[in-house]
């Protein structure tokens, strides 16, 4: 199946041209500033509708947009103009997986994000539950980091988006409330040995149904919330994160998920591909690595599923 994206250049006039149309603009203006004709205009005006946008007309004065979409290319690029990580937008009404997506397109400093997913996916292969409402994207990041310091990409990440959603850590890659899952992160490689690339997907509950596990912000706070606030918010703190990784501050963020986290000193179960260890999660080691003592001996597990016991 083919999905087809809207794309948007975070630079592009046309998202300026959505910040004039909402305090009014005549198509002569518009025609303009796009430097297109009549028609262009009109269809860029229908192009936006499908969208989701109220656009009101008023003949001698020209359009005005009334209420915009809760998400849309448009607005996400206008949020993501002052970040240095994103350069362009891929935006689908349904997709299999952003991930899938981001790894197919292959072009860093690229946001791919879906109102839907058919196929999103977790850790192992693991369906991650995609309905709409919630936020479901990935960022394709230029090959900035080597590959032995991807694990410590995917906490970096968990210590972004708790801090943003006021949530807490669960070791390696889920973000919760009071227990239950808001957000998964899977972070992937791909592209070429010498070079590679990283695509990091997140997925937050925002306003979406949850699975019995799983929790919303909106059940959280007996709320609608705004997705893009939340997604802005999001991007800001990982972008953030993300620099402070690349200028070697490991060390303050591997500190600062310990203070996130709701493992350490509790009783776990993690199943690895090694078989499954049990005990007390003690300790992130400096590599990312979860440090247990399983009664006796002290063991480091770099990878698996944690259970608490």
């Amino acid at each position: 199946m083919a999905y087809r994206p809207y794309v948007v250049g975070v630079q592009e006039v046309s998202v300026e041209v959505v910040e004039r149309l909402k305090e009014g603009a005549s198509g002569e203006t518009l025609a303009e500033l796009l430097g297109v004709s009549r028609t262009a205009v009109w269809k860029f005006i229908r192009k936006l509708e499908n969208l989701g946008y109220v656009i009101e007309r008023k003949k001698g004065t020209g359009y005005r947009i009334v209420r915009t979409p809760d998400l849309s290319p448009y607005e996400i690029a206008t949020i993501c103009r002052d970040l240095r990580l994103i350069d362009e937008i891929y935006y689908y009404t349904v997709v299999d997986s952003t991930n899938r997506r981001a790894k197919e397109v292959a072009k860093p400093k690229t946001l791919f994000i879906a109102e839907r997913q058919t196929e999103g996916r977790g850790r192992y292969g693991r369906r991650w539950m995609s309905e709409a409402g919630g936020l479901y994207f990935s960022i394709a990041l230029p090959p900035q980091l080597p590959v032995e310091e991807i694990p410590k990409l995917t906490l970096t990440t968990g210590v972004a988006v708790a801090k943003a959603l006021k949530a807490m850590l669960k070791w390696p890659n889920d973000v919760l409330y009071n227990g239950r899952k808001l957000c998964g992160i899977l972070c992937e490689l791909f592209g070429e040995i010498e070079e590679p690339m990283v695509v990091v997907g997140i997925g937050i509950n925002v306003n979406n149904p949850t699975p019995s596990n799983g929790v919303s912000l909106k059940d959280i706070h007996g709320r609608e919330f705004n997705r893009l606030e939340v997604l802005r918010d999001v991007l800001v703190s990982f972008e953030r994160h993300y620099f402070r990784l690349l200028n070697g501050e490991w060390e303050d963020i591997r500190e600062e998920w310990k203070c996130l986290s709701e493992t350490l000193g509790r009783n776990v179960v993690v199943r690895t591909a090694r078989g499954n260890y049990e005990g007390k999660a003690l300790d992130l080691d400096g590599d990312g690595g979860l440090i247990l003592d399983t009664g006796g001996k002290i063991v480091k597990i770099f990878s698996g599923d944690c259970f608490y016991a």
